[in-house]
């Protein structure tokens, strides 16, 4: 079954010239069409300014395709109402990014239980639900740590853990491993592959790095917002 179904998307961005008075246009996605199937990890690739996160934030609801049409689990996305694409960003995906995205100013644990506070689950239940899986990715004993305490491998085992909070269908995840070491960037590719397998994700990957390709399905491959391969 797919998941998603992309049609003749586009993306064009407009800059204002003030020299000459006009405005300019720069097409960072150009006619892409592809289909990911449940529970499906792929690979999206490309060098930097290829429109690889472009895409990545139009699947997640981020931002809106100029053309075309990206459907998800059937339903065409940029349809829905204002208040269930913003259900779709808070429950249906979650995000991991390359820079982590945890707030300095609170623990690893209220990064973590952030997501369930704003969607008003219950404060107790919640932290159960974060110990667990902070056990499953191995920081149990840095929930009172500060991000800016661990390693970059732990910050995104965190950033992990909390993409995971809402249980989402899907895992989107831009250049997860563009800050870490070789071997960090192992075990977080380990890590995310379990997680797949073990709660039945769908996991979609931007990154330029072939290993991290390596781990994967299908590859999707982007040069001047076009696919190639």
């Amino acid at each position: 079954m797919d998941i998603y179904k992309v049609h003749g998307l586009s993306k064009i961005y407009f800059t204002e010239d003030r020299n000459a008075l006009k405005r300019r246009e720069f097409c960072a996605l150009s006619d892409i069409e592809f289909t990911v199937r449940t529970q499906e990890c792929i690979c999206i690739m490309g060098e930097s300014g290829s429109g690889k996160t472009t895409l990545l934030n139009i699947l997640g609801g981020i931002v809106p395709p100029s053309t075309g049409r990206v459907y998800y689990k059937g339903d065409n996305l940029y349809q829905y109402a204002n208040r269930k694409l913003e259900e779709y960003r808070r429950t249906q995906v979650g995000f991991i990014f390359q820079d982590y995205k945890l707030l300095d100013n609170l623990s690893i644990e209220d990064n973590i239980i952030l997501p369930l506070m704003l969607d008003h689950q219950n404060v107790d239940m919640a932290l159960k639900k974060v110990n667990k899986m902070a056990e499953i990715l191995n920081i149990k004993d840095k929930l009172s740590c500060y991000p800016y305490e661990l390693s970059g491998g732990q910050q995104q085992r965190a950033a992990i853990c909390r993409a995971l909070m809402n249980d989402p269908e899907v895992i989107l995840a831009d250049e997860p491993t563009g800050n870490l070491d070789d071997s960090s960037a192992r075990i977080v590719m380990e890590l995310l592959m379990n997680i797949k397998d073990q709660f039945k994700k769908t996991l979609i990957i931007v990154t330029h790095d072939h290993m991290v390709a390596s781990w994967c399905d299908r590859m999707i491959q982007i040069e001047l917002g076009r696919i190639i391969k």
